[in-house]
């Protein structure tokens, strides 16, 4: 995997403090880049403080997320920010929110990108995420983690995983971009047919990990979940970033 300095992004919820409020000392990042005109930026949170979702790492950014300061720091106006007033969160909102944006016609780019608003940053152009992204030769990239939660209960979308890479990393979905034509066909596939009406909540999938068994899966579960059971049938024009060229994550 390619080293934090390379990478336009950065999607770790312990380094991203550190490093936004390192660029906000510096003026050579103030204004430094622009939205291309041919990608839409989407992020989804509730309104208000995002305390639920903090962690120690992130205190002080409950209010306005890293991610929004971030772009808003390096000049890269225009940022789609979907907010929800239901608590608890649930990640499983991510699917309606998008899914409601993209069928309400608003989206005119070629390309959209979604990133999570907690713990994403840019440092660096969105132009080099969408020529990453055209190396790709694919319709949507995800980027990758080393995190295996919600195989146990599908090991048949692990097998298919390990069976394309042997890099021990897998899709993460925090930080996607595509063609925007393909990730309206990919969301709306996941939200009418796997995202039950909440699906669970972010201190209850810890729980819902410990079963041994949970019939229907992922139905019910996290956004990220529903992302790996839907790879295979995607695939090739779904792919995963398995080196983050796109965004750092430890």
């Amino acid at each position: 995997m390619i080293s934090i300095n390379e990478t336009p992004m950065i999607h770790d919820r312990h380094l991203v403090k550190q490093w936004i409020e390192a660029m906000l000392q510096r003026d050579d990042y103030k204004n430094a880049f622009k939205m291309p005109k041919n990608l839409t930026i989407i992020t989804c949170r509730n309104e208000g403080p995002m305390t639920e979702r903090m962690i120690d790492s992130l205190e002080g950014w409950d209010e306005v997320s890293v991610l929004e300061k971030s772009m808003e720091y390096l000049g890269i106006d225009g940022l789609v920010v979907l907010k929800d007033d239901r608590l608890p969160w649930r990640c499983t909102f991510k699917f309606e929110m998008i899914n409601n944006y993209l069928n309400s016609g608003k989206c005119k780019t070629e390309y959209i990108m979604f990133c999570d608003a907690v713990d994403v940053i840019f440092k660096d152009s969105p132009q080099k995420v969408i020529d990453i992204f055209k190396s790709f030769d694919c319709d949507m990239l995800c980027m990758s983690t080393t995190s295996t939660d919600g195989y146990k209960f599908m090991p048949y979308a692990k097998a298919f995983a390990d069976k394309i890479n042997t890099s021990g990393r897998y899709l993460n979905s925090g930080v996607y971009i595509g063609k925007t034509k393909f990730v309206k066909e990919f969301i709306e596939d996941a939200f009418i047919n796997y995202a039950t009406p909440h699906g669970c909540t972010m201190d209850d999938y810890k729980d819902l990990m410990s079963r041994d068994e949970w019939n229907d899966f992922p139905k019910g579960s996290q956004d990220q979940d529903i992302f790996r059971y839907l790879e295979q049938k995607y695939y090739p024009k779904l792919k995963v970033d398995y080196q983050n060229l796109m965004a750092y994550r430890g």
